[in-house]
């Protein structure tokens, strides 16, 4: 994989020899202002849904081979931008991580309404067994330099794993082992701020790893819940359970977690916790929980705001939270984009007890037929990545099937009882019974609206739109 540099390209100045020293330092001055000026602009986030219109760019989709097994569905379970932007990476259920590339055309400038959808193709697939827990990228990953270049994963049955984003080759793991001696996998992974640190949950513990020293060495802290989910800020943890409580850690030294407090406020368990990038509040979802809960973690008795979404299955449905920290965005199990607009919507502002709560979105998007159940905004560019999927149960097939004996005894027997007074309730139990006794044959069979597809969108201006 060659994996290009994303940046903003800049005019160079052919400078030459200078005759008066003078002139020379001047006009390295005033390069050196030109610089700071483009440094300036290189970092100013630009503004995202100003047009309110929300333009596919690239698309990818998986479905079920054939020859799988019925119960094999492979819908996206997670999409993430890499630091540097240059590409995607998302996890797919029963057919591992993905690598998607961003278009060179989409590094710099604007989109047209009328620009052709890319068809997206994998250029690094690592076919991994058994169920990805959690994944996360390298935070000062960079496609000018290669050893940069790695993603975490930890699945069941297997350690914290670190991948290779050029060739998607197995670089090394971090094993952690329980009082018995027994390797169990972390529920949960991230990398600290710096990149130095691995912070791994698991259902005990939070055990620490230095990035340098793969293997079984590790720095262990006791916990009373499982870490579910872990996000880091500053010197700051939050760890999301799965009993409904975000615990609260201040990180003096690696591996030292002194315990702040417990918030409490989800009606199931938490599946994903996320720091504003100031690091002032945090912002927290549950499975089964059709709201966001927004914390500020000097106030930390009681939720901020309450931000509502639709989430009515166990599935981890991710939101985001843009660089600027102005944007706040959210998928449904309804296939619904949600968008907060802090210019619009003070979303980040305290919750009034006596208002009455309604759906305060400022902007919200039918993107998917499907669960829309992944959600990343991009690191510099105004592109979001949205991926779509959800596992549908079989639905009985019922086939014809010639009558038997027994049917024949059972119907005069249905017959003679529906003549009589009985209860409702009684007539259901009958019916039910007839049909197990019909045994149909059970097909797996997606439904209509399915949908299991990787999309970037572009939510920047669109100069042309009319």
């Amino acid at each position: 994989m060659k994996m290009g540099e994303l940046s903003i390209e800049m005019d160079q100045v052919d400078v030459g020899e200078f005759n008066n020293p003078s002139e020379a330092t001047a006009n390295n001055v005033e390069n050196g202002e030109n610089a700071i000026a483009s440094e300036e602009l290189i970092h100013q986030y630009p503004s995202l849904f100003t047009s309110k219109t929300l333009i596919e760019l690239s698309n990818s989709s998986w479905s079920r081979s054939r020859r799988a097994n019925e119960d094999v569905q492979p819908y996206l379970r997670g999409c993430k931008w890499s630091p540097d932007g240059t590409c995607c990476l998302s996890v797919v259920n029963n057919d591992g991580v993905h690598v998607t590339e961003l278009s060179r055309d989409l590094y710099t400038g604007y989109v047209a309404p009328n620009r052709i959808i890319d068809v997206m193709d994998s250029v690094i697939h690592v076919k991994e067994c058994g169920l990805i827990y959690d994944f996360c990228w390298f935070p000062l990953m960079n496609s000018s330099v290669p050893e940069s270049c790695c993603w975490l994963t930890t699945r069941q049955n297997a350690p914290v794993q670190m991948w290779d984003a050029y060739d998607g080759s197995l670089r090394c793991s971090y094993r952690g082992f329980d009082a018995v001696d027994q390797m169990e996998p972390a529920l949960s992974v991230i990398f600290s701020n710096d990149g130095s640190q691995i912070i791994a949950g698991y259902k005990k513990t939070i055990r620490t790893f230095d990035v340098e020293r793969p293997g079984r060495e590790f720095v262990e802290h006791k916990i009373k819940a499982p870490a579910a989910c872990i996000d880091t800020c500053n010197d700051l943890l939050a760890v999301g359970s799965w009993n409904t409580t975000i615990s609260l850690y201040s990180v003096n030294t690696p591996g030292n977690y002194k315990s702040i407090g417990v918030m409490h406020g989800h009606g199931g368990g938490v599946t994903q916790v996320k720091f504003t990038p100031d690091g002032r509040y945090l912002v927290s979802g549950a499975r089964k929980d059709n709201r966001l809960l927004l914390w500020d973690i000097r106030y930390y008795r009681r939720p901020l705001n309450i931000l509502p979404r639709v989430v009515e299955t166990n599935q981890r449905v991710y939101f985001d939270i843009s660089p600027c920290g102005k944007y706040l965005v959210s998928g449904g199990t309804d296939g619904v984009l949600k968008v907060w607009d802090e210019d619009q919507v003070h979303w980040r502002s305290a919750l009034e007890v006596t208002e009455h709560m309604g759906d305060t979105a400022t902007y919200k998007f039918p993107l998917h037929k499907d669960c829309c159940n992944s959600i990343s905004i991009h690191p510099l560019r105004p592109i979001l990545a949205t991926g779509s999927g959800q596992y549908h149960l079989r639905r009985p097939m019922t086939s014809p099937e010639p009558k038997t004996n027994n049917q024949d005894s059972i119907l005069p027997i249905i017959k003679k009882e529906s003549s009589s007074d009985e209860s409702i309730a009684t007539k259901q139990s009958n019916k039910r019974k007839i049909e197990e006794r019909e045994s149909p044959d059970l097909e797996m069979e997606y439904k209509e609206d399915s949908e299991n597809s990787l999309v970037f969108w572009w939510i920047g201006e669109v100069p042309d739109l009319t």
